[in-house]
């Protein structure tokens, strides 16, 4: 019984359980972006963008440095998981390079707000949302798909 116990601790602990399900209600919340302001998720935000790696992230980074300035991201909430990159790196190198972006970005600096959202290597995360419920999740995986997806959903200034 107790070798049971063990292997189910373990099967439990090896697959991650994501608890974000379309339907589900989010906490409002607010963290910082990369100057040091607020950035939140409330009632009017209608699409999070998340990034928990660095292949995501570059692709979205470099699609809105190019094209920000021509969309309307007031209700986007733009995030990015960076509690694996070590401190030092991320002060130094990657927040001082973040500040010259042309959009804000959220940045989840100990991986507390995001530790529950789904996750894949090379993968955005777009959560589409209606008064912080949750009404739809996909992944996106190329360049391509990022800028379809813009051109689609998120409305030119």
């Amino acid at each position: 019984m107790k070798l049971l116990s063990q292997i189910i601790i373990l099967i439990a602990i090896a697959v991650p359980a994501f608890a974000l399900t379309t339907g589900e209600t989010l906490p409002a919340f607010q963290i910082q972006n990369q100057f040091e302001e607020p950035a939140e998720l409330n009632k009017e935000t209608k699409w999070i963008l998340f990034s928990s790696d660095m292949n995501a992230a570059k692709m979205l980074s470099e699609y809105l440095n190019e094209n920000a300035s021509k969309l309307d991201l007031t209700k986007t909430l733009i995030i990015s998981d960076i509690s694996k990159m070590p401190g030092l790196v991320s002060k130094m190198f990657a927040i001082p390079k973040m500040k010259k972006y042309n959009f804000k970005l959220a940045l989840d600096k100990t991986g507390e707000t995001t530790k529950e959202w789904p996750r894949k290597e090379g993968h955005l995360v777009i959560i589409k949302m209606s008064e912080l419920k949750i009404e739809s999740i996909e992944e996106l995986n190329s360049k391509e798909a990022i800028a379809t997806f813009f051109k689609e959903k998120i409305p030119a200034r």
